[in-house]
């Protein structure tokens, strides 16, 4: 390699590159989801995902009786709570655990199986939606699928607050060698919303989150296919 690429090469690395889903704020952040209440993070995360897909390419990924409101009634305390002030909000993260399995912590396969039973009862041949999942996801895939505004999952291990964790990835960054992602944490608390006034009302929206990408130990990446 000549020296002229060499630098070009190192130019490259450092450049700083950024890039969120398109809509990302009004059709992710600002919408109600789940109660993750029994570490149901993979359900919760997985319908947030589908949410932003059925809303944003204007198909019927999801039952229009299910596609989550905007967060403008406060942030609900309890999933009986998420029910009065967002009664379509929980529906999809209950189907997939109730019906498709989609248990408790679950990850790699018990996320794939249950959301391909999903796609194959809930939505027409031609429209379906295919989730595979990779260990140590790379970053130029997590790239690619964001850039066609199509929202990734990861799964964490070890990452303090986010230890075993499953959440919806909705933008990257890269500067200087070290990449990160945005996540949708999947919380109600406080420390992950905050709020602004807007006729005389507040509306909440879910923080901006970085996490380092070395921390995603399983990948999930959405695919579609006609049948």
């Amino acid at each position: 390699m000549s020296r002229e690429q060499q630098l070009n090469k190192l130019g490259a690395w450092h450049h700083k590159t950024e890039k969120r889903l398109a809509n990302a704020f009004s059709s992710i952040r600002r919408r109600a989801f789940g109660y993750n209440s029994k570490n149901t993070c993979s359900a919760v995360s997985v319908a947030l995902a589908l949410n932003y897909l059925a809303l944003e390419r204007e198909e019927a990924f999801v039952p229009e009786a299910w596609l989550a409101e905007r967060l403008d009634k406060g942030l609900p305390e309890s999933a009986a709570s998420l029910d009065r002030l967002y009664p379509q909000a929980g529906k999809l993260s209950r189907y997939l655990i109730e019906k498709c399995g989609m248990g408790g912590a679950s990850f790699a396969t018990r996320i794939t199986w249950a959301f391909n039973k999903y796609s194959k009862k809930m939505l027409a041949s031609g429209k379906r939606v295919r989730l595979k999942w990779t260990l140590f996801p790379r970053m130029a895939t997590i790239r690619r699928n964001i850039d066609a505004n199509i929202p990734v999952l990861i799964t964490t291990t070890v990452a303090k607050t986010f230890s075993w964790h499953t959440m919806l990835v909705y933008g990257y960054r890269e500067s200087y060698g070290k990449a990160e992602l945005l996540v949708h944490s999947g919380w109600y608390s406080a420390a992950n919303n905050d709020h602004y006034s807007f006729e005389g009302k507040d509306r909440f929206f879910q923080k901006e989150i970085w996490l380092d990408k070395r921390l995603a130990v399983f990948g999930y990446f959405f695919s579609f296919f006609h049948s």
